[in-house]
């Protein structure tokens, strides 16, 4: 037996030789591919489109030429080199033999081609490429060697490299004399780079000098005097360690003038105005003339050839007089008086290099409503600004007195600047639309735990955290103690319960409203005819040449723009799909909003009005189709329209909204949704869907009522859940448990709590229910009435 299983272990093997595994062909020769090609081309087959993702080297300096790899695909049969300005020439070279996913092309730039980014693309017979974009310097470029880990730049240059793989560190070595200022200038994310590129600099004994992993929001930038001539490292990372061919970078480094920035940040419309640069290594008085139009922004004339800068700088353009600050004006004394209103730009930066304030007096009459902002952060100046209203001694001015009423303080975990949610102490005490103080940060109750592992949740701005009085949202640690507090006018006389009283002044660090980001806003209404002080300052302390801002004092304008989201929307028959309307408010305008939407389509309804009540953001509606309405088209569907109305300073104000636009009714969907009335007849065997009046219900304060959720089940057998949306505040779905609202398997139908909490007021509001797992099919609006009366519930037939 022996010999049989010898013969057949022989020929396997001889099989496995001569027949390689299905799957894993032979690698082609460089032969066979330029046969491959060959053939193709007698075959006369066109290639397909090329693309280009990338280039080798990204950059080049002008007045030279320089051979650049294309990565990309389809880099065969190409026909032409196009380029974005006619300063750049240049020809195809190769490609490469092996692979259709590289070509070589040289490029030649102009002596006098401007600094900046160009595109460059290819051709073939049958299309072009997408662009690239090709760096053009007037430093000389060097490129990253495998042979050469540390090479030695000679200053003035720019280095190229790339940090592949993760965890890649770049050395880059240069020599430089005592006192010498150098410049050492990342471009990463700012070239299209993925690399979260860090900056850090060391001395030939490997001591660190100077780091940077950012400038001003952007790549790293240092500007740094050396201390001893001699050679010193400069180490590139990529702060999470990451690496690719796409975390690719170019470091630029010497003593060339370095502008970042410009003063001051806003000029007058209609006339000539002088802008100071600012930045390193400039010459002394670095100024430039700026002619501006009306209203908007301006262009900043920066010399390209005498200056490097990474943006291009703009000033605002304002209506009326822009002041500049008069130094000193860092005590009350000194104070600069400034007209009401105004715009005055200023700087916090004194010549001794310590903290610096800046003040300014106005006069106003008692009542007079102002809005006392800066604009800082916003146009990319590093000042962090904080304002304070003074009184004309400098004492602060005492905005109103907070006392507190319960104690508290945060458990389970700390609360972070911008978080809405967090767990306290003694919740179950407090009630919503409360204002919780927490070292200074007061926040307000929006909605409390809906269960054992819920959040309490307070009122947001911008999807942030929002704060009431201009007082700043700030991190919070866990077990730090909190109040609930209540408002009281300066001067107010208290009656002591044991628990402390927190004065709240006029001021601000960080816009309340969360939409200013850094910069500050003060809603200041004058107590008395009289002089105020306003002062500015870094809450850092720091300060500079580039630590501008312009404040600006206005009268309030309260006002308030209203947005439908959700428009255009396709309705299934017998069905409905949700909107919203969202708010901005301006200037302290916090009252409530009607929106009505008038003028549908036949056979379609929508709730209205909706009321986004007084403090709230939003809305939310119900667009429904009956089951024979007809599919809107151009000559039967008129256009909705959409109003919002308020009463703003004891005026009337209506404005149009943008519309619900062009609906489509949909097919019939697998679910059809009921919110109904305990007195409502089975209306899920109702085909009509559309009801002259909605169904109504009536809630008393602080008392639950029930109501019933039915569903149609036109194809989803499943389970189902449900929100209901646009309750009124203080109205929740009560007793849902840890699963929430949910119909099983198998049924159709379930009964659910409405319950009120004892201060909402009487109101009236247009609730519905929708589901969650067949396209988020909507329930026709059913009216609910809070009123102080016994709870009754009303039922009217379509």
């Amino acid at each position: 037996m022996r010999a049989p299983i010898k013969f057949l272990f022989i020929a396997l093997l001889l099989a496995a030789i001569s027949f390689p595994a299905v799957g894993k062909p032979p690698k082609k020769t460089k032969a066979q591919i330029a046969e491959e090609k060959a053939e193709a081309k007698k075959m006369k087959v066109p290639p397909g489109q090329p693309e280009i993702f990338s280039l080798e080297p990204h950059g080049i300096q002008r007045g030279e030429s320089l051979e650049i790899k294309l990565i990309g695909t389809n880099l065969i049969g190409l026909t032409e080199l196009k380029f974005s300005n006619p300063k750049l020439t240049g020809e195809l070279i190769r490609a490469d033999d092996a692979t259709t996913n590289a070509a070589w092309i040289k490029i030649t730039v102009a002596t006098n081609l401007a600094r900046g980014s160009y595109e460059v693309s290819v051709k073939n017979e049958k299309a072009e490429s997408s662009k690239l974009k090709l760096y053009v310097d007037d430093l000389p470029q060097t490129y990253e060697s495998k042979t050469n880990k540390a090479p030695l730049v000679k200053l003035s240059g720019s280095f190229w490299g790339t940090l592949d793989p993760a965890g890649d560190t770049d050395e880059i070595q240069f020599e430089a004399k005592s006192g010498q200022i150098v410049i050492l200038d990342v471009a990463a994310k700012s070239i299209g780079s993925k690399a979260n590129a860090a900056l850090n600099l060391f001395d030939e004994k490997g001591v660190l000098l100077a780091s940077n992993n950012g400038f001003d929001g952007g790549d790293p930038l240092l500007n740094f005097k050396i201390p001893a001539t001699g050679r010193y490292h400069v180490r590139i990372t990529d702060e999470m360690a990451a690496g690719s061919k796409d975390h690719f970078y170019r470091l630029s480094m010497g003593s060339f003038a370095e502008v970042v920035s410009c003063y001051p940040l806003s000029v007058p419309a209609n006339q000539e105005s002088e802008v100071e640069l600012t930045g390193f290594n400039l010459p002394p008085a670095s100024k430039v003339r700026v002619k501006a139009g009306a209203n908007g922004e301006v262009e900043v004339p920066v010399n390209a050839e005498q200056y490097r800068s990474r943006k291009t700088l703009k000033v605002l353009v304002g209506a009326g007089p822009e002041l500049t600050e008069v130094e000193p004006n860092d005590t009350p004394e000194q104070a600069m008086k400034i007209p009401a209103p105004a715009a005055v730009n200023g700087r916090i930066w004194n010549s001794s290099n310590q903290s610096d304030a800046d003040l300014f007096k106005f006069e106003t009459k008692k009542g007079q409503r102002w809005i006392i902002e800066t604009m800082a952060a916003q146009r990319g100046s590093p000042v962090d600004t904080k304002i304070e209203i003074l009184q004309t001694d400098g004492r602060p001015l005492e905005r109103l007195v907070l006392q507190a009423v319960r104690n508290s303080a945060i458990n389970f975990r700390p609360v972070d600047s911008n978080g809405a949610g967090c767990r306290l102490d003694n919740s179950t005490e407090m009630e919503l639309n409360e204002y919780y103080y927490m070292q200074g940060d007061v926040a307000r109750l929006f909605r409390m735990p809906q269960g054992p592992d819920s959040d309490l949740l307070f009122y947001t701005s911008n999807g942030k955290r929002r704060a009431y009085f201009d007082t700043s949202t700030t991190t919070h640690a866990l077990d730090e103690q909190g109040y609930i507090v209540e408002p009281h006018q300066p001067g107010e006389k208290l009656e002591s319960n044991g628990l402390p009283v927190f004065p709240i002044y006029y001021g601000n660090d960080d816009d309340s409203e969360r939409k200013l980001g850094t910069d500050s806003r003060v809603h200041f209404t004058a107590p008395a005819d009289g002089t105020y002080l306003v002062r500015v300052t870094d809450t850092r302390e720091f300060n500079g040449d580039r630590y501008a801002y312009r404040l600006v004092l206005r009268e309030a304008k309260p006002d308030f723009n209203v947005t439908l989201n959700g428009a255009n929307p396709t309705v299934g028959a017998g069905s409905g799909q949700g909107f919203s309307v969202s708010v901005e408010r301006f200037d302290g305008f916090e009252d409530e909003i009607r929106v009505d939407i008038t003028n549908l389509p036949a056979g379609f309804t929508a709730s209205s009005p909706l009321v986004i009540e007084a403090g709230h953001t939003e809305a939310k509606g119900t667009v429904n189709a009956s089951l024979n309405a007809m599919q809107p088209n151009e000559t039967n569907a008129p256009m909705p329209k959409v109003t919002a109305t308020a009463m703003v300073d004891g005026k009337r104000v209506t404005k149009d909204v943008n519309s619900l636009g062009k609906m489509k009714l949909g097919e019939k969907p697998k679910l059809r949704v009921f919110l109904e009335t305990n007195a409502t007849p089975n209306s899920t065997n109702n085909d009509s869907m559309v009801m002259s009046k909605p169904l109504e219900l009536t809630l008393a304060p602080g008392q639950s009522i029930p109501a019933w959720l039915k569903v149609q089940r036109n194809g989803h057998e499943d389970l189902i859940t449900f929100t209901v949306d646009n309750l009124p505040h203080g109205v929740i779905v009560d007793n849902i448990g840890l699963n929430g609202v949910l119909i099983p398997k198998g049924e159709n139908e379930r009964q659910i709590f409405l319950t009120s909490e004892k201060w909402v007021p009487d109101t009236d509001r247009l609730c519905y229910a929708v589901e969650n797992q067949a396209g988020r099919q909507t329930s026709l609006p059913l009216m609910l009435h809070v009123r102080k009366t016994t709870a009754v519930t009303t039922a009217k037939a379509p």
